[in-house]
């Protein structure tokens, strides 16, 4: 990369230094800075050519707007690369992050309202039958139906969507596929800076090899069925020789060992 390609523009920096320290000025309690969306879409649709330019910014990646000079004609084919053939996958696992963090939210916002109310309406129905509420007239709701009666009926429903939210959570685990796709989605930021960096593994003098190593590094984060497990031995061969387009054959889904069933970043 040359010297002109490393001169940062200095306002598109400090607005990404804003933002970042907006982020941490958050507050830390739940129920202020973990509030859920109402959907977040599983599936990353690419947006307009500003949109996008905008997301790559939001997510450090390089943009025109964030150096001072263009690109060089060796940088644009490094980000035309890495735009074909690591961007769509980082995109793609990235939504997933952000969806199973959302729902993982979601689902933790349902369990504790629903047992903080649980609890709370049981405490008023020992209350009032504690002050005899069931053995006259006074409070009755509906004919001959008490308020005791009725809490408990509510009581029963809240607890009922408690354990159905409990239920939901242990079977789909949203933390667990949040923290496999951000685990995968930052490795291949990582695998992003070291190609442009031109470091090890990308440090050959060919173009068409750099491009097929970063192609075989982009397959091993996708195929790693645990978080943190590198590729089995057999994957971490890479593809076979002549092999033109080393693409995951389809959307990938959590292994059978994931199952039990990700969602902070902003």
């Amino acid at each position: 990369m040359s010297h002109s390609d490393a001169s940062l523009n200095l306002r598109t920096t400090q607005t990404m230094q804003i933002l970042v320290n907006r982020d941490e000025e958050k507050s830390k309690f739940f129920f202020i800075r973990r509030v859920p969306l109402r959907s977040v879409p599983r599936e990353w649709e690419r947006p307009s050519e500003d949109e996008y330019q905008n997301q790559l910014l939001r997510e450090g990646f390089v943009t025109e707007s964030l150096l001072v000079s263009p690109f060089s004609d060796e940088l644009k084919v490094d980000i035309r690369e890495l735009d074909q053939h690591l961007m769509p996958h980082f995109w793609r696992v990235n939504q997933r992050a952000r969806f199973y963090q959302n729902r993982y939210y979601q689902f933790q916002w349902a369990f504790i309202l629903s047992a903080f109310l649980t609890t709370a309406l049981a405490t008023v129905s020992v209350f009032l039958h504690a002050q005899g509420w069931t053995e006259t007239d006074t409070g009755t709701f509906v004919g001959s139906i008490h308020w005791t009666e009725v809490l408990g009926f509510l009581t029963a429903i809240i607890s009922g969507i408690a354990a159905g939210v409990s239920f939901l959570d242990a079977n789909q685990t949203p933390q667990k596929r949040w923290y496999k796709a951000r685990a995968q989605a930052e490795a291949l930021r990582s695998l992003y800076f070291l190609f442009l960096a031109r470091q090890k593994p990308f440090d050959s003098l060919s173009e068409r090899d750099r491009v097929q190593k970063m192609r075989q590094k982009v397959i091993e984060v996708l195929r790693q069925t645990r978080i943190g497990e590198g590729p089995a031995p057999a994957e971490a061969a890479g593809p076979a020789q002549g092999q033109d387009q080393p693409a995951p054959a389809q959307d990938e889904r959590p292994a059978t060992t994931d199952r039990r069933e990700e969602q902070p970043s902003p």
